[in-house]
């Protein structure tokens, strides 16, 4: 797969496709009217004319809030979209036991009276190939793989769009499902995020899922960006790995992981990154140590759990001031398992799902996701103080830097920016800014979560 490039929005820069999942930033995008997944037909934006965009100049000068209409005409935005030709049906359910999300924590979590709904069914487990300390992995596939053929009935292929006042709205692929459960189990995972410094817009910076499904295979020298236990098993899929660390990060590596490392003679560097230089398929990155080439930079730092699903629901959520992200909280009525409350670990997910799990274990094998009362000293997304943070508006660290001088909250940054209003509605931006605030609160996730082709 060649790594799709597509225009900025504001400031019309080139920048290369970082994700695979649906709803982030240009995985899918308007080309001459046509929605294209990025993913699944590649393609390769230039551009000569760039805009010199800047959130400062645009709340202190008059002169350019007066011209900023005018220049719409000149950022990437769609002239038209064709009309869809497709309509769907909505069909209402009342189910005992609805669980949101597959993986191995939402496949454990089915029985003869629950649903199971997900994009995804079996998730990174299907081309992570590195080891998990307590169980062989090709025999915890064949036990997903089981539960997938015994419950084929109760397994949906969707989306979830959000909660509203007739139940819970999913889209599949010929209709929706306006859904009203009993209990519900939300088994949605995580995503990482892209961290800050410069130039991390360049093609070649991608996340650890889109490395893992489809680029894994064509590069073999990959420099891996990150402080914990997933940074590590990212970097032992790949032929030759470096790894570096935001200076003043405390790693939140396992003694089983640093040991794997060491056996495969991967470095680990603790750096922040003064620039990245792109040639001829070679990425260069510039520390304030040393220099480090690689074919590819591969961001892992951890799996934010996705919130805007649990935070649409009604649950509550904090901050996780050790690995800096945002975990929910559990209610009666839904329970959290797996990724979705912060765990890398699959056999740590399955135990999840059983309502058992093991401080010891999850101390030593996931650390900061049970233990989080230590803090870090500074965002572990922050390896310098310029970068992109927010794809979809094009919004660089000097913007949010200086919306941090008027408010000091997520929401906040939104308002005087525009930082989570785009495509993606803050699925990655907000929980960046919230890590570099060291808020205790995002944005309101509001339905619907997802596009809706109408």
């Amino acid at each position: 797969m060649e790594i799709s490039t597509i225009i900025s929005k504001r400031r019309r820069r080139v920048i290369g496709l970082s994700y695979i999942e649906y709803g982030l930033p240009h995985v899918e995008t308007i080309i001459d009217g046509k929605r294209v997944n990025l993913i699944d037909e590649p393609h390769f934006q230039s551009s000569i004319l760039k805009i010199p965009f800047n959130i400062r100049l645009f709340h202190r000068n008059s002169v350019v809030r007066k011209i900023t209409p005018f220049l719409s005409r000149f950022q990437n935005l769609p002239a038209h979209y064709e009309k869809s030709t497709k309509s769907k049906s909505i069909d209402k359910l009342n189910v005992k036991k609805l669980i949101i999300g597959g993986g191995t924590s939402g496949l454990f979590s089915l029985d003869k009276e629950s649903l199971l709904i997900s994009r995804e069914i079996i998730g990174d487990l299907e081309y992570d190939e590195s080891p998990i300390p307590q169980v062989e992995r090709e025999e915890l596939l064949k036990k997903l793989e089981g539960r997938i053929k015994e419950f084929e009935g109760r397994i949906i292929k969707g989306n979830f769009l959000g909660k509203f006042d007739d139940g819970l709205l999913f889209e599949t692929e010929d209709r929706f499902l306006l859904i009203n459960a009993n209990n519900i189990v939300i088994a949605s995972g995580g995503r990482t995020i892209r961290p800050i410094f410069s130039k991390n817009y360049l093609p070649g910076v991608v996340s650890r899922e889109l490395y893992l499904s489809k680029l894994k295979n064509k590069y073999n020298n990959i420099i891996v960006l990150g402080f914990s236990n997933l940074t590590i098993r990212t970097a032992l899929n790949a032929k030759n790995a470096t790894i570096i660390y935001p200076k003043g990060v405390k790693p939140m590596f396992s003694s089983f992981y640093k040991e794997k490392a060491k056996e495969k003679s991967i470095t680990i560097i603790e750096g922040n990154i003064l620039d990245v230089k792109k040639n001829k398929g070679e990425m260069k990155v510039i520390t304030d140590k040393e220099e480090i080439s690689g074919d590819l930079i591969v961001f892992s730092s951890v799996k934010q759990p996705k919130i805007e699903i649990m935070s649409n629901i009604g649950l509550g959520y904090k901050f996780n001031k050790a690995l800096h992200i945002y975990q929910p909280q559990n209610t009666n009525e839904v329970n959290v398992v797996g990724g979705s409350y912060g765990f890398s670990n699959d056999f740590l997910s399955l135990m999840s799902s059983s309502g058992y799990l093991d401080l010891t274990l999850c101390k030593e094998f996931d650390p900061g996701v049970c233990d989080n009362d230590m803090e870090q000293e500074r965002s572990p997304y922050l390896y310098s103080e310029d970068g992109m943070v927010c794809e979809c508006e094009d919004l660089d660290m000097k913007d949010i830097s200086f919306s941090t001088y008027l408010v000091n909250n997520v929401e906040g940054i939104k308002r005087v920016t525009g930082l989570g209003t785009g495509h993606c509605q803050g699925k990655v931006c907000s929980f960046l800014a919230g890590s570099i605030t060291n808020s205790n609160s995002l944005i309101s996730f509001r339905s619907t979560l997802y596009p809706v082709i109408i």
